[in-house]
C-alpha cells in the first residue's frame, strides 16, 4: 500500500506505527477546523441501534473472536480464512458506529476516529489477511494439480 511511495520508509516492518501517525495527523486536523466536533450529542444515532451495554456486548465479542482467530493463524490451512472474516466483522462493526454518528456531527471526532479504524486499520489487516489467503488458496491449487 504505502510502501509504494518512498517518504514512507519501512512501512512494511512498522505498519501499524505508520497508520497511527497518519490518524494523529487527520485526528489533529479536524480538532483544528472550525466546526464543533466534539459533542456527545453526535451519539444519538449510535444509541438509536443499540444501547450502549449492547454496542459494549458486540463489540467485546467480535474483539475475542478476533483475538481467537489470531491465537489460531497458522494452525491450520482454514485459519488465515477466519482470521479475514474476523477483521471483516471487525471493520464492520466500526463502521456502522462511525456511520451511526455522522448524521447528528459529520465532523465529529467519533467519524474520524471509528471510520478510521474501520478503513484504515482494519483495511490495513484485511489486505494482509487476504494475501495470506491468497497463498493458502495457491498451496491447495498446488497439491491438487500435483495429484492430477
Amino acid at each position: 500500500m504505502l510502501s509504494r511511495f518512498p517518504w514512507f520508509t519501512h512501512y512494511a516492518s512498522r505498519k501499524l506505527e505508520w497508520l497511527i501517525s497518519i490518524y494523529t495527523i487527520w485526528f489533529g486536523v479536524m480538532l483544528a477546523l472550525p466546526m464543533m466536533s466534539m459533542t456527545s450529542a453526535s451519539f444519538i444515532g449510535a444509541l438509536a441501534i443499540f444501547d450502549e451495554t449492547t454496542w459494549g456486548i458486540v463489540y467485546a465479542c467480535i474483539g475475542a473472536l478476533h483475538c481467537y482467530s489470531l491465537h489460531i493463524n497458522g494452525m491450520a490451512p482454514w485459519t488465515p480464512f477466519a482470521r479475514l472474516v474476523a477483521l471483516f466483522l471487525n471493520a464492520n462493526a466500526f463502521l456502522a458506529m462511525a456511520l451511526s454518528l455522522l448524521p447528528a456531527n459529520p465532523w465529529g471526532t467519533g467519524v474520524l476516529t471509528y471510520g478510521f479504524l474501520a478503513v484504515g486499520f482494519c483495511g490495513a489487516a484485511l489486505y494482509s489477511a487476504a494475501q495470506d489467503c491468497g497463498r493458502e488458496v495457491k498451496i491447495w491449487r498446488a497439491a491438487r494439480h500435483a495429484k492430477h
